[in-house]
């Protein structure tokens, strides 16, 4: 079901199907048949309760087009659209549902198909099996195969009914992960144990019609909460970009309250509600600043550093013809040159990872800070946030130069040194543990050495490429296992599972490999089993 909006009470149904088809594979008993007679039941409450909901959307659609149609056309447009989808689909899913129940029960054609609680054959599932998967041993000959086809067409065409590129890309995962579709993990029980290789076999094969039929009511459930996560949106998106005044406020805003001696210091003077047809005036210092709708320019140019105040009032023309006076002041600092590298953690560059940096010159636009990198083969290139990426190949110094545009013109700021290291090496673990005491079903059961960054503010990851464990035991011979990469191999295992109290396990000659390339051998890690 789709994740954000879903009550307490959908959850707790969610939870309690997949709890019962869970215990499907154990053993199908009576008490269970009608367990999911219950949550089929609370799940066509909840698909009403749904639809209520979405039609009071519809509803204020309805209003918000008879306020601002022009505005509010393309967003209902939207939402018709995946309206008429969504409909179209609980449809396709409730026939489905209906053809299925008539064929486990005999029901003729034009006869009626019987509620899920009145069904006889509640744990018949040779006839849902063949009508959901049929003979094909992937289960793509039934009805799973199209029901499938028209959930992902489904999805395909709800996020085309958008017009944004954003809310495509906003709701794409959504859809992906609510109406889910992928067949199995490769990896996974159902996939290796069980056989299930499709998603028409990990849902319909060898279920019973009463599961098969809740599980569809799911389906009807997930498609609901997609309508009504995606027309909520596109309504909220009416007014999203909306003004909404109560009240009349100065403002003042400027792209910086820092500037050098000799730079224009400039700053947006406003009412925050204002009209686009009727401009306020605005004084300073006995001045009448220039308005564009509604907002006044005002410039200064000082002399000397410091903090610098000013002060204005706005007149606004009131309905009766007289003035409303709304006072404000202001300030800014006036700064000589300088600039700032402000290294994100430490003065330090690593090699083989992306080190963040912030550099700024204070009263300047990012875009118009040029830093340059010489030393520690580094090199420099924007974050897409505001800052910048530094990455460096060798060690010793490398130093940050910083120019900045202004007036028209090109001025060094200053140069920064910074260290250039390697990342420090990792601490290899077992358990989570350096070494120590340990009994041997917890170590047995350990899949892997895993090497971790222990105080070390980057994330970054080793990849530990080789080990050798040894058991040392009183009155036995020992026994040294060497293998690739990190796991424990089986033979390991059963070395470990064979231990005694008392016996030594060393894990030895750990070799890892970090982000600069470089081979690390790490610590050893040495339990004694209890």
């Amino acid at each position: 079901m789709a994740g954000g909006n879903l009550s307490p009470r959908q959850k707790m149904i969610g939870l309690m199907y997949l709890v019962l088809t869970a215990l499907l594979a154990l053993n199908v008993s009576k008490e269970i048949i009608n367990a999911f007679v219950t949550v089929n039941d609370s799940l066509e409450a909840s698909n009403a309760n749904i639809e209520v909901k979405n039609q009071k959307t519809y509803a204020d659609f309805a209003k918000a087009m008879q306020n601002d149609a022009e505005k509010t056309k393309p967003f209902k447009a939207q939402a018709d659209k995946i309206k008429t989808l969504s409909d179209n689909m609980v449809k396709y899913i409730e026939n489905v549902k209906t053809e299925l129940v008539n064929q486990v029960e005999g029901v003729d054609e034009g006869g009626e198909t019987p509620a899920i609680a009145d069904i006889k054959k509640k744990d018949e599932y040779d006839t849902s099996t063949n009508y959901l998967c049929g003979e094909d041993v992937e289960g793509k000959s039934g009805k799973a195969a199209e029901l499938k086809t028209a959930l992902e067409k489904f999805k395909t065409e709800v996020i085309a009914a958008f017009d944004s590129t954003d809310d495509k890309n906003k709701f794409k995962p959504i859809l992906q992960s609510s109406i889910f579709t992928e067949d199995p993990d490769p990896e996974s029980k159902a996939y290796k144990t069980e056989g299930k290789r499709t998603w028409e076999m990990k849902n319909f094969y060898h279920n019973p019609v009463v599961a098969c039929v809740t599980l569809l009511t799911k389906m009807q459930t997930d498609v609901r909460n997609i309508e009504s996560e995606t027309t909520n949106y596109l309504l909220s998106s009416i007014s999203a970009a909306d003004f909404k005044f109560d009240a009349l406020q100065a403002r003042v805003i400027a792209p910086t309250s820092y500037v050098m001696t000799g730079q224009t210091y400039e700053a947006d003077v406003f009412l925050a509600a204002f009209s686009s047809t009727a401009d306020p005036e605005i004084v300073v210092g006995g001045n009448t600043l220039p308005v564009e709708n509604g907002l006044g320019k005002f410039t200064a140019r000082p002399s000397s550093p410091g903090v610098k105040k000013w002060n204005g009032v706005i007149k606004v023309k009131k309905p009766d013809n007289t003035f409303e006076d709304y006072p404000f002041e202001a300030e800014y600092t006036a700064a000589l040159p300088t600039s700032v590298v402000s290294p994100t953690r430490m003065n330090v560059f690593y090699i083989g990872v992306d080190n963040p940096v912030a550099i700024s010159v204070p009263g300047v636009a990012s875009n118009n800070v040029k830093p340059s990198i010489s030393g520690g083969g580094g090199t420099l290139s924007p974050d897409g946030k505001g800052g910048f990426i530094c990455k460096v190949k060798q060690q010793g110094i490398a130093k940050v130069s910083v120019n900045a545009v202004l007036d028209g013109g090109t001025k060094n700021m200053g140069t920064h040194e910074f260290r250039v290291k390697r990342v420090p090496d990792p601490v290899a673990k077992v358990a989570g543990k350096k070494g120590g005491k340990i009994a041997k079903s917890v170590l047995a059961a350990q899949p892997a050495i895993i090497p971790v960054m222990e105080n070390f503010d980057f994330e970054l990851y080793f990849k530990v490429t080789e080990f050798e464990m040894s058991r040392f035991g009183k009155g036995r011979d020992p026994i040294t296992i060497r293998t690739k990469g990190n796991k424990l191999t089986s033979e390991m295992k059963k070395v470990i599972s064979s231990s005694r109290s008392g016996d030594k396990i060393y894990f030895e000659y750990i070799k890892a490999v970090g982000p600069d390339g470089a081979p690390r051998r790490l610590s050893s890690v040495n339990f004694a089993i209890q």
